[in-house]
């Protein structure tokens, strides 16, 4: 311990004068009352320039130290005299790095002194251009010795002059786009959630990067000690324990990242939220936990009938085609951050095999998009401005059909095709924004002749929350409890559903009929409607209910329906579900069914298109149970078979 002292005193006494600099430098900040350009302003301006100052010594003085105060000594063979008196190497490269780091955190505290004694606490504040905290004044230390290290361990590769300099370039290239690749893929597969996290992400970064400070620490230190004062043996002895300690984090945090998005719907323990179907046939679109990969989380597109699957690396937002015969989406693209922008994939469901259309399609991984009723053409907003619309005849090189700027408009638009030759553009707003004013159009995109009109138009300060029939003729809207059947060309109204009902929710039944389900006076409330009537042939109590999702029909007559006692969605109102499986021809309801809800439960408030009438599609009979597991029920005789996630 004391030969490190003396090393760090003789390091620190060497340089001396750079501490009265900074403490110069210090003062400078309070003559600027004096400055006539600052006067009125001369505080904030005070703050900020000693910041400014004591974080570019903070910065400057562990770069250059870093480069020089070993290098240099290994490179002038000046390491010799430290070595000739009876010193051991690891206080001498102890001492050295511990002299530059007092000397580059003091010299920072003593340019800032002079600003910090005569402003007090407010020298901090963000009122006065300040840090508005002392918090990054913690990460200092921590700082200032990764600046050091990675000078240093620079320096060592281009001054030392040895042939190992080609090969530190290529290790380096390789581990980092490694350790870069493999932090992405985690943090994209959710192992790090920001949103679910015990430690906030300061910790956690700090936790990913101490082994790389470790490395870099064993790395200076075995140089010191066994290259000692041989130039080009210092720096062999630097390199091979660098990228032997870096080998020893890249390898397993890839084989990590590579087991963890290696999962398969199987290894699915619960189901997130709920699933997306598609509009006929089988396929899903489901997000969950996967099994003994900690919090990590995959989207599948899956195949409930075979079992087949794609691994979708995106939001999980996917259009289906009216047929159930084609899927779209976009795949996320970006390196450590979850950027917005992504390539559109398409897969035509009978092989499951996606395919990445080109770079012209590259765009915001959230904009609106959705596919024609044959799966053959696509169309997309972009910023909220363009519509183009591609043919994908052939996925692999779309053929762009139209692309027209839409009017200016305040509202978020939704898209909806009508046919194959006509797109409707929706208007949309979120929360009832209360700042939204005047008329939003609907839009209606005529293909063949690249025309676009307005069609309809509503006032934006009452403007419901607007959904489209799987064939695009109506609309149904919602404002609170006001649920509305409309005109899907005009929004014209033709008849109110609801207005008494808390959260409604509508589905179209075979035979012409509407279910509509919501709650009332603490009950839930099942009616149906003909489509040519303004009042329901039916209406149904359920029983107490503070929460209903209206699922599908599961048979013939018979119609989902759950039930919550709870507003909430923890772990208490997941075990409460009800289901109740209900005639809509004589109003009998069978409620021999606890525990589970629909599994599109979501897709009411998520997807602009609603399911078409079939009675006992696939997706009817799907449900969750309260472990989060996909479960399928046999309407006629009761049976549920999990398919994913659960006790299996």
């Amino acid at each position: 311990m004391k030969g490190t002292l003396a090393v760090a005193a003789r390091e620190i006494a060497e340089r001396k004068l750079l501490f009265l600099g900074a403490l110069v430098a210090g003062l400078l900040p309070l003559g600027f009352p004096l400055l006539p350009v600052l006067r009125g302003n001369s505080r904030d301006a005070r703050s900020v320039a000693v910041l400014l100052l004591a974080a570019t010594i903070a910065v400057a003085f562990p770069l250059v130290l870093g480069a020089t105060i070993l290098v240099g000594d290994i490179a002038q063979k000046r390491l010799g005299f430290y070595f000739s008196r009876p010193l051991p190497a690891a206080s001498i490269w102890a001492g050295k790095l511990l002299g530059s780091l007092l000397i580059s955190v003091g010299c920072a505290f003593l340019a800032a002194a002079p600003v910090i004694f005569v402003e007090g606490e407010s020298a901090f504040s963000s009122d006065t251009g300040g840090l508005g905290s002392r918090g990054p004044l913690v990460l200092a230390l921590p700082g200032v010795l990764v600046l050091f290290l990675l000078a240093h361990v620079v320096a060592s590769m281009a001054r030392l002059r040895s042939a190992w300099i080609v090969l530190d370039f290529i290790l380096a290239v390789v581990f980092a786009v490694a350790i870069a690749l493999s932090l992405r893929s985690l943090f994209l597969a959710g192992v790090w959630d920001l949103d679910e996290m015990k430690h906030p992400p300061e910790t956690i970064a700090w936790w990913l990067t101490a082994p790389i400070i470790a490395a870099l620490l064993a790395a200076s230190y075995v140089q010191v000690a066994d290259g000692r004062t041989d130039a080009r043996r210092s720096h062999g002895a630097l390199s091979a324990t660098l990228w032997g300690l870096m080998a020893l984090l890249a390898l397993p945090l890839a084989g990590l990242a590579w087991w963890v998005n290696a999962a398969t719907p199987k290894d699915v323990i619960a189901i997130e939220g709920g699933i997306q179907s598609a509009p006929r046939g089988s396929w899903v679109v489901l997000a969950g936990k996967v099994r003994s990969r900690g919090a990590a989380g995959a989207v599948f597109l899956y195949d409930t009938a075979s079992g087949r699957y794609v691994k979708l690396h995106g939001s999980g937002e996917v259009a289906f085609s009216a047929d159930g015969a084609r899927a779209a989406w976009f795949e996320e693209k970006g390196f450590f951050e979850r950027k917005r922008n992504g390539a559109l994939q398409i897969a035509s469901l009978d092989s499951a095999k996606p395919v990445s259309i080109g770079s012209d399609l590259q765009t915001d991984a959230w904009m609106p998009f959705v596919l024609s009723p044959s799966g053959r053409r696509f169309a997309a907003l972009e910023g909220d401005k363009v519509l183009s619309v591609y043919d994908l005849a052939d996925p692999a090189h779309p053929k762009q059909l139209v692309a027209v700027k839409l009017p200016a408009s305040a509202v978020s638009r939704r898209l909806s095709f009508s046919g194959e030759s006509s797109l409707r553009v929706l208007p949309m707003i979120f929360r009832n924004d209360p700042g939204a004013t005047g008329n939003a159009e609907m839009l209606e995109l005529d293909i063949p002749s690249k025309k676009i009109q307005p069609t309809g138009r509503f006032d934006s300060a009452v403007l419901p929350r607007l959904r489209a029939s799987a064939d695009g003729s109506r609309l149904i809207g919602v404002r609170e409890t006001r649920l509305t059947l409309r005109d899907g060309r005009t929004g014209a109204l033709l008849a109110v559903l609801s207005e008494d009902l808390e959260n409604p929710r509508l589905r179209f039944l075979s035979g012409g009929r509407i279910a509509v389900t919501g709650v009332a006076d603490g009950k839930g409330i099942l009616k149906i409607f003909l489509e040519s009537e303004r009042t329901p042939s039916r209406a149904i109590e359920l029983g107490p209910a503070a929460n209903v999702v209206l699922g599908g029909e599961i048979a013939p007559g018979r119609v989902a329906v759950a039930l919550n006692p709870f507003r909430s969605n923890d772990e208490t109102a997941r075990k409460a579900w009800k289901l109740a499986v209900v005639d809509v021809t004589d109003g009998n309801v069978d409620s021999h069914f606890s525990g589970l809800v629909p599994a599109d439960r979501f897709s009411w408030w998520f997807s602009p298109i609603l399911s078409p009438a079939e009675a006992g599609s696939p997706a009817s009979k799907l449900f969750l149970d309260a472990d989060g597991a996909l479960v399928r029920l046999d309407p006629a005789s009761g049976k549920q078979e999990i398919l994913l996630g659960g006790k299996r």
